[in-house]
C-alpha cells in the first residue's frame, strides 16, 4: 500500500509540474518578448530591403552637399592636410600619434578620386546653385594644387622649411560648408 500510495504521490506531482510548466510555457518573459520583437523587426527590414517594390528616396541636393562639405572637412582636410602639415611641423600627427607619411598621402589619393566624383556631380547642378559651385570650383582647385605638391616633393618630418600653406583651402572650404548650411536653412 505504501508503494501505491508513493506511486499516487509522485504521479500527482508530475501532473501538477506538467501543468505549472504549461501555464509557465504561456507567458514569455521580457527577454523573450524583446527577442522576439528584434526578430520580428530585423526580418521586416530584410523583407523591405530584398522588396523591390519599396522606395528608396533619392538624396536631396541639399543632402548631397552635406555630405560632399562632410567629405572634404574629414578626408581631405583632418586625415590629409592637417595631418601632413603636422607632420612637417612636428614629426607626428596633428594629435602627436606617429604617422607614416606615405600612407597618409596614398589615402589622401584616393580621397582625391572621390573628389573627382564630386566635381561632376556638382558641375551638373542647376543654376540656383551656382554660389556653391563657384566656391566649389575655387576649394577644389586648391586641393589639386596642394596635392600636386605633395605627390611632387613629399614633406619630411620636422622640416620647417618646407612650404605646405593650406590657408586659401581653409578659407574656400568654411565658405563652401557655409553656403551648404544656407541651403538647408531655406
Amino acid at each position: 500500500m505504501f508503494n501505491r500510495n508513493k506511486l499516487g504521490v509522485w504521479l500527482g506531482m508530475a501532473v501538477v509540474l506538467l501543468l505549472v510548466s504549461a501555464g509557465c510555457a504561456k507567458e514569455q518573459t521580457d527577454e523573450e518578448k524583446l527577442a522576439e520583437a528584434i526578430k520580428n523587426s530585423l526580418a521586416n527590414s530584410v523583407n523591405k530591403a530584398a522588396d523591390p517594390a519599396a522606395k528608396k528616396e533619392e538624396p536631396t541636393v541639399e543632402s548631397k552637399l552635406s555630405e560632399i562639405s562632410n567629405f572634404v572637412t574629414s578626408s581631405i582636410w583632418n586625415e590629409g592636410f592637417v595631418n601632413i602639415g603636422w607632420y612637417k611641423n612636428s614629426g607626428t600627427g596633428s594629435t602627436g600619434e606617429k604617422i607614416d607619411i606615405d600612407f597618409t598621402i596614398d589615402r589622401l589619393g584616393k580621397a582625391m578620386e572621390k573628389k573627382a566624383e564630386y566635381n561632376t556631380y556638382i558641375q551638373g547642378l542647376d543654376a540656383k546653385y551656382d554660389n556653391v559651385k563657384q566656391v566649389w570650383a575655387k576649394l577644389s582647385n586648391e586641393a589639386d594644387i596642394l596635392y600636386k605638391q605633395l605627390k611632387e616633393s613629399k614633406p619630411q618630418a620636422n622640416d620647417k622649411s618646407y612650404k605646405f600653406d593650406t590657408g586659401l583651402f581653409k578659407q574656400y572650404s568654411e565658405a563652401f560648408k557655409d553656403d551648404v548650411r544656407a541651403l538647408k536653412t531655406k
